[in-house]
């Protein structure tokens, strides 16, 4: 794919998702609700609400983008698509990766599966053409490597992911819309 083409599908795709803000937004949703059910019911039923309404996300995301933006469906940009399908795989294999933290380790679980997440935004920049998301992916994987080391975090993991998506899904959502 040559840049002009490349430059092309990334602004067809940007359109049909509205720059993927949606997306983000819901996922942060997803992981506000998580941050909640952890703090009033412990690590197994937050990570059991980020595995639910993580499938949730992507149905939802496009809901709002016909609905509220009136986006269209992609054209030319079905090269990201199926990038954005390719990335689902190790997303999947993170998911297990991180139930497999919840039996043995339960404390890593959750900023295991940040990082994954954390680390699937990277890809977002290619797919949508858009800076943010490598600093949302960044931000992310900051925190959870935090997490992950053991520190303690002013807030629970889920609080923090959600905060972070839903400012940059806001910050997103206004360069799309300077864009458009």
């Amino acid at each position: 794919m040559t840049e002009t083409h490349l430059t092309a599908a990334q602004r067809d795709l940007s359109q049909a998702y509205a720059g993927g803000a949606p997306g983000v937004l819901v996922s942060g949703l997803v992981w506000l609700i998580a941050g909640i059910i952890w703090q009033l019911h412990g690590i197994n039923a937050a990570f059991a609400a980020l595995f639910f309404g993580g499938m949730a996300i992507h149905p939802l995301g496009v809901l709002i983008e016909r609905i509220a933006f009136r986006a269209p469906k992609a054209t030319i940009g079905k090269p990201l698509e199926t990038l954005a399908i390719e990335a689902t795989i190790p997303l999947f294999v993170g998911v297990m990766i991180a139930w497999v933290m919840l039996v043995r380790a339960p404390d890593l679980a959750i900023p295991t599966f940040a990082a994954i997440v954390g680390a699937r935004y990277f890809l977002f920049r290619t797919m949508y053409g858009e800076i943010a998301y490598w600093m949302l992916g960044g931000a992310i994987l900051l925190v959870a490597g935090i997490a992950l080391f053991g520190l303690k975090l002013a807030l629970n993991l889920g609080f923090l992911v959600g905060i972070i998506e839903l400012v940059t899904a806001a910050w997103i959502l206004q360069r799309w819309r300077a864009r458009a």
